[in-house]
């Protein structure tokens, strides 16, 4: 009887790591980057509006 190697009887499924779970996990950074894109423009935009204000 051969001995249990992991790296030939593991994959990455065997994680839980599915085609569904990695797709929704790059979506998840591109929605949550360009939120984050739209949170900085508004506070610039506030900041830059108290600038005006300022003078």
């Amino acid at each position: 009887m051969q001995g249990f190697d992991p790296a030939i009887n593991y994959g990455p499924n065997d994680a839980g790591i599915s085609a569904v779970t990695i797709i929704l996990g790059i979506v998840g950074l591109i929605a949550i980057s360009w939120l984050f894109g739209k949170i900085y423009a508004k506070v610039a935009k506030f900041f830059e509006g108290n600038d005006k204000n300022d003078s």
